[in-house]
């Protein structure tokens, strides 16, 4: 190969290279303003995901699109480079060759329709081969059949799987939904639970999984109240009042009721160590 051909093939590469960060950029451009959105508040964080997740399939079909393309047709990646205005027309008569009118586009910048993810039914059947799967249900649906003290939780996660000891048996999924007799402390209980109250599934023990958006409930998008810090009162000799009572050493709702903790009347309370509880849900 001669130095003029290895430049060539140079520039080549570097302008295969700015394409693909030209088409990502712009992707990325779309997740900016999804981000933008949800910090002003007119939008969910589900919506934001999904932005994310298109970038991410967008940016795998370009890659694969130009990097074939300049494989296959490198004069017609020159020629879309040429239309997102990434080299000028002297500079593709140098590289291709040819007038740009005599090539067609590699198409690279026309955005191809995304694949349609799997639906419910296929998608379970998928996770299900991989091993136990654990299935998020609204049970707060009429159609949901699961335990009476399960009844009325939006986050009840049920496992599910073929090789599972108890087996379940008469474990099925169908066009309604998956269903099965599953163990609840020893007791045998059957479970019916119908497409629209699923709204995601995780194979246990991975991060491989689905979420399907439009059925998460709405409490679940909803962030926790933010705690107010504890307010501390004096009384009229200008000592500090314990905290979580009021005047009259009553527990508010809410606080731990102070205890005497071994301490006599006439010494001064010990100093309280912190909890080392945390609230989990």
């Amino acid at each position: 190969m001669s130095d003029r051909d290895a430049e060539r093939l140079a520039r080549i590469q570097a302008v295969v290279t700015a394409l693909l960060e030209h088409r990502v950029a712009a992707s990325l451009g779309d997740v900016e303003r999804a981000l933008m959105a949800w910090r002003a508040g007119e939008v969910g964080p589900l919506d934001v995901h999904g932005t994310l997740l298109k970038h991410a399939a967008r940016c795998e079909r370009v890659v694969e699109r130009v990097t074939r393309a300049a494989g296959q047709r490198p004069a017609a990646i020159l020629r879309d480079a040429l239309d997102a205005g990434l080299i000028d027309r002297g500079e593709f008569l140098e590289l291709a060759g040819v007038e740009p009118e005599t090539v067609d586009p590699a198409g690279t910048l026309v955005e191809a329709d995304a694949p349609q993810p799997p639906d419910k039914r296929t998608s379970i059947e998928q996770l299900l081969e991989r091993g136990a799967v654990l299935i998020h249900v609204d049970a707060r649906r009429d159609d949901v059949t699961v335990p009476a003290r399960f009844r009325g939780d939006p986050k009840l996660v049920l496992r599910f799987g073929y090789g599972l000891t108890p087996a379940i048996v008469d474990l099925a999924v169908d066009e309604h939904g998956v269903a099965g007799t599953l163990t609840f402390a020893g007791v045998p209980f059957h479970c019916s639970l119908p497409w629209p109250a699923v709204y995601a599934a995780v194979v246990e023990g991975e991060q491989r999984g689905m979420v399907w958006p439009e059925d998460v409930p709405d409490v679940l998008l909803v962030p926790p109240p933010r705690p107010r810090p504890a307010s501390v009162e004096l009384r009229t000799d200008g000592a500090r009042a314990p905290e979580g009572t009021d005047h009259s050493g009553v527990a508010r709702p809410g606080t731990v009721p102070p205890t005497n903790g071994g301490d006599s009347p006439d010494k001064p309370p010990r100093a309280r160590r912190g909890s080392h509880l945390k609230l989990v849900e």
